[in-house]
């Protein structure tokens, strides 16, 4: 595998690690008192419209909820991609 792809490999599994991990911490963290912000949420996005032609319908729609955890941790992995050297 060349070096471009194998970097581009680790990207995406740091940035995937990051949005699970960062979910299962916010979660576990949402009944502690003083840990309780790292699971505060936004959502944000398209809410579902539905286009109805009497032939097809299309529903269109999508909606990505981030926590303060999955935020820290996505920063956190494009710095270690960033500081990461791969060796061919």
């Amino acid at each position: 595998m060349k070096k471009s792809g194998i970097k581009t490999l680790l990207l995406i599994i740091l940035l995937v690690l990051a949005v699970v991990l960062g979910q299962i911490i916010g979660t576990a963290c949402a009944g502690i008192s003083y840990l309780s912000w790292l699971g505060a949420s936004a959502k944000f996005g398209l809410s579902t419209v539905e286009l109805n032609l009497a032939v097809v319908k299309i529903t269109f729609g999508m909606m990505v909820g981030i926590n303060v955890a999955q935020a820290i941790l996505l920063l956190a992995s494009i710095v270690a991609y960033i500081k990461i050297k791969v060796r061919e």
